[in-house]
């Protein structure tokens, strides 16, 4: 990676890390010797040049990967450089550190990241300069909007906390409302938890049946990929997620970010390099988005997941996030639940409890939350029937094999399956598990321990 500094003073110099990663390179550019002089002394490569000229930025080969930082505080220089820039790479990343008294360049506002010299803490300026991607990617998201009368922002067909506020987020960014942005889905909100979120952030998701999508002119996915089930189209215009990258996925724009803990976190990136306010009802869905697809930052989380949640947790109504954040267990489901755990099945390690049919299938991955914390385990393997589906969730604590990758092994080719390192799913519809499997329990286990024996021995090791 390579950071690009264009200006004639010291202050850029000073307010980066003195001690950078191992692969970040760092460029300057400066109509001022001495300056360049003083900058190889801090470990910068240096070029000398008219700012304002096309020729600088075409000779040192401007890339859309770069982070280029502009500090240049008189306003018809700052201008002349940026146009410079853009004319040889119009996808750069560009963050203008402003000077004082000195306002954002208005004409290239939805291309350009502005910061004031007082917005930068100690080695805050590399974290505030990665917001210049996400504004990049803001403005290509508005783009492939634009000129559409309606747009749906599909959600999962058990849509969750993560994809609701994600879409509640990307309707805020677009301007629109729900008459011009609607939340779509092809099943319906089925958790206790889930349904109070919808209820008291005033949340309409639309139940969508086969056709209904060709009514919209747009289509963005959230939290969601092609082919997760089958109303979701092969091709859209746009796909935020966190989770793997399907290899069907295709779409005009998309932004997926395995390593990330929720597609909250990601909106949350592109409300803050926005600049629009964040109010108390979408910072409350985002917040509680993290929160359960993280599990409280205990898993699948990363700094920017922490720094998004803590961003939020200021904004939020706790109040609120209390009444939804009470998961009720149905009656009809305890006796399910105690012969699943008197029979369940330990090997080695693993945890396998099979509870039969069940009023509600969001009860799986609940008892698959509980068997973990149980003595000794370090998988938990639940499984149940619902509507006429099967299905299985899997828990661990992410030290090992990936969760969501010995469950695609396992079970991707019998319905969807997949996943993140520490937590997974698969939801099988009845008529596709073969006939002569009518041992439920007993088709998963062997099915799992197979899928997960041969990725360790793939290895040469065991976990």
């Amino acid at each position: 990676m390579r950071i690009v500094v264009v200006t004639g003073e010291e202050l850029p110099l000073l307010l980066l890390d003195p001690e950078p990663p191992p692969d970040e390179l760092r460029l300057l550019l400066s109509d001022t010797p001495a300056l360049s002089r003083q900058a190889r002394r801090r470990g910068f490569r240096t070029a000398t040049g008219k700012l304002t000229s096309s020729d600088l930025y075409r000779r040192v080969r401007i890339t859309p990967t770069d982070r280029i930082l502009l500090h240049l505080p008189r306003g018809r220089v700052l201008a002349r450089a940026l146009d410079a820039v853009l004319r040889v790479q119009p996808n750069a990343s560009i963050t203008v550190l402003l000077g004082p008294h000195q306002r954002p360049p208005s004409r290239w506002a939805e291309q350009v990241f502005s910061i004031h010299p007082h917005e930068v803490g100690a080695g805050s300026l590399r974290a505030l300069m990665e917001r210049a991607i996400t504004r990049r990617s803001l403005s290509t998201i508005r783009s492939v909007i634009q000129g559409a009368d309606r747009v749906l922002l599909l959600v999962q067909d058990d849509p969750d906390p993560d994809g609701l506020a994600a879409a509640l987020a990307l309707r805020s960014l677009l301007g629109r409302n729900r008459l011009t942005a609607t939340i779509g889905s092809f099943g319906e909100v089925k958790r206790p938890e889930n349904i109070a979120m919808i209820r008291l952030l005033d949340i309409h998701v639309e139940r969508l049946a086969q056709g209904d999508v060709a009514a919209f002119d747009r289509v963005a996915l959230l939290d969601v990929q092609p082919m997760h089930s089958p109303g979701i189209p092969a091709e859209v215009d746009l796909i935020i997620d966190h989770h793997p990258r399907r290899p069907q996925a295709r779409a005009r724009f998309a932004d997926i970010r395995p390593k990330y803990g929720a597609t909250s976190t990601i909106m949350t990136e592109y409300l803050l390099a926005s600049g629009l306010p964040i109010s108390q009802r979408l910072a409350t869905a985002l917040l509680y988005g993290i929160k359960t697809d993280t599990q409280l930052l205990g898993r699948d989380t990363t700094p920017m997941d922490v720094s998004a949640f803590s961003t939020l947790y200021a904004l939020a109504n706790h109040a609120l996030l209390r009444r939804i954040d009470r998961p009720q267990f149905p009656r009809s489901d305890v006796a399910a639940l105690g012969r699943a755990l008197e029979q369940a099945e330990f090997v080695d390690d693993l945890l396998f409890a099979h509870m039969g049919p069940l009023a509600r299938e969001d009860v799986v991955p609940f008892i698959a939350d509980f068997c973990l914390g149980l003595e000794g385990v370090e998988w938990a393997v639940v499984s149940g029937i619902a509507e006429g589906k099967l299905t299985i969730s899997v828990r661990n604590f992410g030290a090992g094999r990936s969760a969501g990758e010995v469950m695609k092994a396992a079970f991707e080719s019998y319905g969807s399956a997949g996943g993140h390192k520490a937590m997974a799913k698969a939801v099988i519809p009845l008529d596709r598990i073969p006939p002569e499997c009518l041992d439920h329990d007993a088709w998963i286990r062997d099915r799992f321990l197979v899928a997960l024996y041969e990725e360790r021995n793939g290895n040469g090791r065991r976990r």
